[in-house]
């Protein structure tokens, strides 16, 4: 089989000999380390989906750790490797060691853990992309270069393509699937991020909301709760009193938020993992950025989502996000008609 590479990326002679006798019906056990929290396992999945296309033979083991558990995609693996983080070091050494030998070891992660565990781990060939250019020599065969403009999701495919292999565009997440024409007339907004200073302020969002509550009519407008205590959707209650339209959801487990997401008309966020589960249901997103470099959180292969953002890096107001909305909600689904009714003065 031929290497797929040229000057984008590192590939060692182990690398390249092993590439040109790869015959996939032949490799059985594949490991894959990702170490992550719940956004960076949804853009996982296709890399999975496709990895399990080019092997379909393999046995697939996806390694994590203890403290990210929620959403790890068990669902496409064979087998779900949890090192232990919160023991005491031999015991995460133990852990680290346990693994056996495997034919290919990606390393999908890039941390001080993830890096220690690719070096102990015997495999024929090793694949990652490590921030430090100067860690391919020591860790890996093949090294892919890894960009913040583009889609997360799809840099994680480089490493198939290396390979020849042709991925599935729209990519398959293996997810609920949003279909447009059975969409209900329903805007999501989650106003929180892993990081505050990610996300707009509860005033912000309470002004917002409360806008689009008046100009946006044929909608209902759903706050959605997240998990942490501090995710609490309290402080638009007075909101959510004064208007029919307007509701706060609780809290749902990733079964019931994944249908709930793909049965909406689109989502309104930060960086976040419920927009990167909006994203894995190829459910419309209107993504609010001005920390966050957009683009690795923007997929450009269908037309459903949209980013908000300045080139400055200020932070988006409250008419650039009505604004970003409308014409969203316009260009996706015209068979409704004009959604904007502005008021009559503009706060």
């Amino acid at each position: 089989m031929k290497a797929w590479i040229e000057k984008g990326g590192y590939l060692n002679n182990r690398g390249r000999k092993w590439l040109s006798r790869l015959h996939v019906e032949r490799v059985r056990r594949i490991l894959v380390i990702r170490q992550c929290a719940f956004g960076d396992m949804m853009a996982t999945r296709p890399f999975l989906v496709e990895l399990r296309r080019l092997f379909p033979q393999a046995h697939i083991t996806l390694s994590t750790v203890s403290k990210y558990q929620y959403a790890v995609p068990d669902d496409l693996v064979d087998e779900v490797h949890v090192l232990d983080s919160r023991g005491s070091l031999r015991e995460q050494l133990h852990s680290l060691r346990q693994y056996r030998e495997v034919d290919v070891l990606f390393d999908l992660a890039d941390t001080a853990r993830s890096r220690l565990q690719t070096l102990l781990t015997s495999a024929r060939v090793k694949l990652g992309f490590p921030y430090r250019s100067g860690l391919n020599k020591l860790l890996f065969d093949v090294g892919i270069l890894r960009s913040d403009f583009h889609y997360e999701a799809e840099v994680l495919l480089d490493f198939l393509k290396i390979m020849g292999h042709k991925p599935q565009y729209p990519l398959e997440f293996a997810m609920p699937r949003h279909q447009r024409a059975l969409a209900e007339p329903r805007i999501v907004y989650f106003p929180y991020a892993a990081v505050a200073e990610k996300s707009l302020s509860q005033e912000s969002w309470r002004q917002l909301i409360e806008q689009a509550a008046t100009e946006f009519p044929g909608y209902r407008h759903v706050l959605l709760e997240g998990h942490k205590a501090e995710e609490s959707g309290d402080f638009l209650a007075e909101v959510a009193a004064r208007h029919d339209n307007v509701e706060i959801k609780g809290r749902m487990d990733l079964e019931r938020l994944a249908p709930w997401m793909a049965a909406s008309s689109v989502l309104v966020s930060g960086d976040t993992g419920v927009r990167n589960l909006a994203l894995a249901t190829h459910t419309p997103t209107l993504g609010i950025f001005f920390m966050t470099v957009p683009f690795r959180y923007w997929p450009r292969y269908e037309d459903c989502h949209e980013a908000v953002f300045h080139r400055d890096g200020q932070v988006p107001g409250k008419m650039d996000i009505l604004q970003g909305l409308e014409e969203l909600l316009e260009r996706l689904y015209p068979e409704r008609g004009k959604a904007r009714q502005p008021a009559s003065s503009e706060a």
